[in-house]
């Protein structure tokens, strides 16, 4: 071979290295480099934080709800609260890593990135300790307080959000953790077969039961060619070969739609599910975001929804929120909150603002609305939701002189005790709270159990203003 064509040959292939390279490490940089930096086992991050005061935590209103002091020579983490906030603001301990917005907002607790070029090279220079970012939370300390006095003793979650703008409010998951003490606690945590690590609110997935009926409310009165002026409920219903009951084999006599939600009739959600068909109980499903993700500033888990040909049983199942159906507590309050924002979704969002150490905002929390449905349907039923709580099974939701709505629901479970569901709205003097309460195999219905804690929730909230 020509010598010459030898040295272009090994320019070609040195070039392509250097390119592979410059490739690797553009993508490294791009899309890798933030996941490597937050990952909380990143030593480099470690021992940066022993140089670091992290960022206090405050709520909407400036209570503290996670400071940081200098020990000695060393920051020293400190949950005033103990447990209130176990599961909103999590942890951070170099044994176990971190939680919650702990971990989801490390960067900025810790200032990973400073504001500018000096701040770049004084933090480089001086021997002086970096003082982190703060964050404003739009959680209510008080309504947080009220909420977990209420769900004390229980297992499951109770959620509050406004509605109107996707900030939530309040936000506690039992059995719960107290995060000063979690390195003492942590051999005792972890074997505790109830999981009180788990944030239920935001990764919890359940069958959402009786609430799901609102979604399919929406979907029949979009096709109103499937409706009936009356059904006449028997209590009971053959599909497929298969008997479905009403709860208690109770027959509800003849029923409209409205009816139906309002005293929880399975046999006609369940009837007209099956004749609204696969494809578009699918469609309605997609549109609320069950079975796909959607934003938020922090981790939720996709609710579940059954994926390839749905038989007609399972259908059926769907109809009454059954089946292969599963749902996050927070994604069943944006549901409920939906239907009070004129059938617009908006995404929730814990932290309303991040500041400097001096008060400066640097960043500001904002989402935008998604129409699921249109305002008439959004109307419609809504009113039907009202109506359950006037004079079907949400009664003890009920606020005097408040309007009032929501659905019960008493999901059947593996574990043989039915979980109990509320999911509902209160509107008083142009402020507005959705919340979402679950009692995880309370073996009682969500209208005795759930729908009280409910409308304490949503009474406190009104009382407080925070959902304005």
């Amino acid at each position: 071979m020509n010598p010459n064509k030898k040295i272009v040959h090994l320019i070609i292939v040195v070039s392509l290295l250097f390119l592979s390279i410059i490739g690797y490490l553009t993508y490294f940089q791009i899309f890798q480099a933030a996941g490597i930096i937050n990952n909380p086992y990143n030593r480099r991050q470690w021992a940066r934080e022993d140089n670091t005061i992290r960022g206090n935590i405050y709520d909407r209103r400036g209570v503290p709800l996670a400071t940081s002091e200098v020990v000695g020579d060393r920051p020293v983490r400190n949950y005033p609260h103990n447990n209130l906030y176990s599961h909103v603001i999590g942890y951070s301990y170099k044994q176990y890593g971190r939680a919650g917005l702990e971990n989801h907002y490390n960067q900025q607790l810790m200032a990973l990135f400073p504001e500018s070029p000096v701040a770049r090279i004084r933090e480089q220079l001086t021997t002086d300790m970096v003082r982190g970012n703060n964050l404003v939370l739009t959680i209510d300390h008080e309504l947080q307080r009220k909420v977990e006095g209420l769900m004390r003793g229980r297992t499951g979650s109770a959620v509050a959000i406004n509605p109107t703008t996707g900030e939530v409010l309040a936000m506690v998951s039992k059995p719960d953790f107290n995060p000063t003490t979690l390195v003492a606690d942590w051999n005792t945590l972890i074997n505790d077969e109830r999981s009180p690590l788990i944030n239920r609110s935001t990764v919890g997935l359940y069958p959402p039961g009786s609430t799901y009926k609102v979604i399919m409310a929406a979907a029949i009165l979009e096709n109103p060619h499937i409706l009936e002026e009356e059904y006449d409920c028997e209590g009971s219903i053959v599909i497929d070969g298969y008997r479905l009951s009403d709860y208690g084999g109770h027959a509800h006599g003849k029923v409209d739609l409205k009816d139906s939600l309002v005293v929880s009739c399975n046999t006609n959600f369940a009837r007209m599910t099956v004749e609204l068909g696969e494809g578009k109980t699918r469609g309605i499903a997609k549109r609320f975001f069950v079975g796909t993700p959607f934003k938020s500033d922090v981790p939720i888990s996709a609710s579940r929804f059954p994926a390839g040909t749905i038989p007609t049983t399972d259908l059926a199942a769907i109809g009454i929120g059954q089946g292969k159906l599963l749902a996050t507590p927070i994604h069943m309050a944006l549901i409920a909150g939906t239907f009070a924002n004129d059938g617009v979704m908006m995404p929730p969002y814990l932290v309303a603002e991040v500041q400097n150490p001096q008060g400066r905002v640097l960043n500001t929390n904002t989402v935008e609305g998604i129409e699921i449905v249109s305002h008439e349907i959004a109307g419609e039923v809504r009113d039907m939701m009202i109506a359950a709580v006037n004079r079907g099974t949400g009664r003890r939701a009920a606020i005097p002189g408040t309007v009032v709505g929501g659905k019960t629901g008493t999901a059947e479970n593996a574990t043989g005790r039915s979980h109990a569901w509320f999911i509902g709205f209160a509107d008083r003097d142009e402020t507005t709270v959705a919340v979402a309460v679950i009692l995880e195999s309370a073996g009682e219905t969500g209208g005795a159990a759930a729908a009280p804690i409910a409308g304490e929730i949503m009474k406190e909230a009104l009382r407080r203003g925070v959902g304005n």
